[in-house]
């Protein structure tokens, strides 16, 4: 029997949380704005045009592209009289912006099947669930039609510093860490520090004493709270604790 652990590493997708939704077949030269949001709001048009104006620039906008609304920024878009436009709408805060919503619209995304799903659940209620897994399959699929912005080495870093992190109670290795990358130890160390300010076993043994110092606040006792935190060997543990603590872990009690 084997088996394999795959790490999240941190990106714009924490802290992703839908707001709002809706769908709108509007009238001719119907206009809204300027107005200012507070989240970031995704318009795809289904069918028609219209107008969207942003930072003083003006973005003529037809049948499957969609239009990006970030919080603070004042817009406004306006349906064609000739043929306006029918929309579906998605509001969203997400602590970061990602890297793929930087432009103000995205010519013909692969999310119309995502859209014409969110303009079905306008019939339903009591739906949440299927807008949260509705809202990231389209940011997924956005951000895979999208070029990568971030480096490969960035990511190598993210991924050792989550993989850290989720890791710290069991035996870590930097080496076979560097393996799974497929890079050398040496330039993981190298690319960590840049990314970090210190080497990826400083950092791992950073972790663990913060989370026994944890354990022993939450009323462990020093075997179980060095145990717990990825400690095997006790006598160590608590030279290491006095360190740089300046108490030993049993006076921490």
């Amino acid at each position: 029997m084997g088996g394999h652990e795959y790490v999240i590493a941190p990106g714009w997708w924490h802290g992703v949380e839908p707001l709002n939704f809706g769908w709108e077949a509007c009238a001719s030269g119907h206009q809204f704005g300027p107005a200012v949001r507070h989240y970031y709001l995704l318009h795809y048009v289904l069918e028609g045009e219209g107008t969207f104006w942003k930072a003083e620039t003006s973005y003529q906008v037809g049948p499957g592209d969609l239009f990006v609304i970030h919080p603070e920024e004042v817009t406004t878009y306006r349906a064609s009289r000739a043929c306006p436009w029918q929309y579906v709408w998605l509001g969203f805060r997400a602590e970061e912006t990602p890297a793929f919503l930087h432009k103000p619209v995205l010519r013909q995304p692969p999310v119309r099947k995502i859209f014409e799903a969110l303009r079905e659940q306008c019939q339903y209620e009591h739906q949440d669930g299927r807008i949260f897994s509705l809202t990231y399959e389209l940011l997924w699929r956005l951000a895979q039609d999208a070029p990568p912005l971030a480096s490969r080495q960035e990511t190598y870093a993210a991924y050792a510093k989550a993989y850290l992190e989720t890791s710290y109670m069991q035996p870590v290795s930097i080496q076979k860490l560097a393996d799974t990358l497929h890079i050398d130890r040496r330039y993981l160390t190298l690319l960590f520090r840049k990314a970090y300010g210190m080497p990826p076993q400083a950092y791992l043994m950073r972790l663990r004493m913060q989370q026994a110092q944890e354990f022993l606040d939450q009323g462990y006792g020093v075997a179980e709270a060095a145990a717990l935190a990825g400690f095997s060997d006790l006598p160590n543990f608590s030279r290491q604790y006095k360190r740089v603590f300046g108490v030993s872990p049993s006076s921490q009690k």
